[in-house]
């Protein structure tokens, strides 16, 4: 039986010195329509396809019992500021009908006590710009927050000019942050701080552990007894999950945007998607966001700046690492745990860079010529500057060329022999490069370039969400209500490892590059 829980405000409840968030009625959706639906995700949820009627969509946002707006901090562009839920709220904790549970979060809800002056809505055209891109970024195998609807509201939200309002429902395990914490321990006694803490950890690495479901009257949060092995086994376990993040976003182009604390989610996914673009060219400093006006949340420096959150995470911990709150010791942990965690992600991005030629970091990894091969393509890569997808999936028809003994590195004109490709010229290294990797696959083994291929093609998407692309398709959506392009975007995006004519046909770089774009955070 699916149903609404109760659990997190039952926590906060529990520790009378500090609060969670404040309780906020259900938004009147009545007068709101459908603008996007992910019927996927409904059925997953046990919501059933009738929520694809405004009437039921409204009739179960109306019975969820006690949403909230979140309370947390955090640090933006190095900076500690008091935060919380200013335009979304936690409308609840829905268990499916095979006890899964999912935070339902509502963003672009109105104003709430956390606005600082703002007005708490979101335009239609920000939140299904969240919807199609965790929708890729799903589809991609890089986790994230999920978009269950996008809902237009009745009224106008003014940014530059007046648009049409959106809300956007979107789920996840549970939407706690690095920030929250941070606004925790200045909220809590010591006492609290720590039962509170054990129980969103123990939460999280129960959901990591597979344990999702629960009977109906087991609570999600058991608030629990310090145990500071088991912040430790956390913080691990955490490290690992967010340099597999970072790897995944470096692979497919992904840039966040806007790496705050109060955006980094204790759960290891991609978490609050504003002002998130993708690369087009290879450019390590390429930053998208209007607010990002120096590049410290630029896509080469996304490892750097989620090693300096990290060591947020782990001044929220300092108290909890050591059984006996010696602080000496605790400081001497928690640095062995940082030195851990950047050393996972180096590693993490080494193997993703290997996997994306098709060499496979464990069977090759002694290989000399291997280590070359790598380290030379990616001095191109920054040199060169290709447009960073195209650049693999035409190493991918390479080497299936040279699979059908009919290969010649480059032509004459620089371009892939019988190349079907839409954009033919290529920016590819030299024919030395191009004849060593394909001689190294070829001697090192029987069946290695078939291995190498089926690698390249489980790593190296043909679809991504190009910014040209999602940007007309939410205009024609939004602007001239015409659904063409944002259907066929959707359908592409969602299957973005097949090899066919409609990837093949949309993922293009845009004609005149991509050197002016500029997102916005929407509030």
């Amino acid at each position: 039986m699916s149903f609404w829980r109760s659990d997190y405000r039952a926590l906060g409840q529990t520790l009378t010195s500090g609060r969670l968030g404040v309780d906020l009625p259900q938004p009147n959706s009545s007068e709101m329509r459908i603008a996007a639906f992910n019927p996927a995700l409904a059925e997953e949820m046990s919501l059933g396809m009738n929520l694809a009627d405004m009437g039921s969509v409204s009739a179960w946002i109306q019975s969820a019992p006690h949403p909230m707006a979140m309370a947390y901090a955090g640090h933006q562009y190095g900076h500690f500021t008091m935060l919380g839920d200013g335009r979304a709220q936690l409308l609840g904790e829905w268990q499916n009908d095979l006890g899964i549970c999912y935070d339902v979060h509502l963003k672009g809800s109105g104003p709430t006590p956390f606005a600082r002056g703002g007005d708490g809505y979101a335009t239609l055209h920000a939140m299904l710009r969240e919807f199609i891109i965790t929708e890729a970024l799903h589809a991609l195998g890089v986790p994230t927050t999920r978009s269950l609807m996008v809902l237009e509201t009745p009224y106008k939200v003014w940014r530059e000019m007046d648009q049409r309002g959106g809300m956007l429902l979107r789920t996840a395990p549970h939407h706690v942050r690095i920030g929250t914490l941070e606004y925790a321990i200045r909220a809590f006694c010591s006492q609290d701080y720590a039962r509170y803490v054990m129980a969103i950890l123990n939460r999280s690495v129960e959901l990591w552990n597979g344990a999702k479901a629960l009977e109906q009257g087991r609570s999600l949060y058991g608030v629990g007894a310090l145990e500071p092995e088991a912040v430790r086994c956390y913080f691990e376990e955490w490290s690992r999950r967010q340099a597999e993040l970072l790897a995944h976003w470096m692979r497919v182009g992904f840039v966040h945007g806007v790496l705050n604390t109060d955006n980094i989610s204790l759960m290891g996914m991609t978490l609050d998607l504003g002002p998130c673009a993708f690369v087009n060219a290879y450019d390590l400093k390429r930053s998208f966001s209007s607010i990002d006006q120096y590049g410290r949340y630029a896509w080469g420096r996304q490892s750097e700046i989620m090693e300096w959150n990290a060591g947020v995470l782990l001044s929220c911990l300092l108290p909890l690492l050591d059984g006996d709150r010696n602080e000496g010791r605790a400081v001497l942990i928690a640095q062995d745990l940082l030195l851990q965690y950047r050393s996972g992600v180096e590693q993490a991005l080494k193997r993703m860079q290997w996997m994306k030629l098709g060499l496979d970091p464990q069977r090759y990894s002694n290989h000399e010529e291997a280590r070359s091969l790598v380290s030379d393509w990616q001095v191109w890569l920054e040199e060169s500057r290709p447009d960073y997808g195209l650049a693999y999936l035409n190493l991918e028809e390479i080497l299936q060329q040279a699979m059908q003994q009919d290969w010649e590195p480059l032509t004459n004109h620089g371009q892939v022999k019988e190349s079907t490709r839409m954009q033919a010229t290529l920016d590819l290294p030299t024919k030395d490069w191009v004849a060593r990797w394909i001689h190294f696959l070829e001697g090192v083994g029987e069946g290695a370039c078939l291995s190498s291929l089926a690698l390249m093609q489980s790593q190296n998407p043909s679809m991504i969400p190009r910014n040209h692309l999602v940007e007309d398709a939410l205009d024609q959506k939004v602007f001239h209500d015409r659904d063409a392009g944002w259907d066929e975007l959707l359908k592409a995006i969602r299957e973005p490892y097949q090899r066919s004519e409609l990837q093949r046909r949309l993922n293009q770089p845009p004609p005149l590059g991509d050197a002016g774009y500029c997102t916005f955070c929407g509030t």
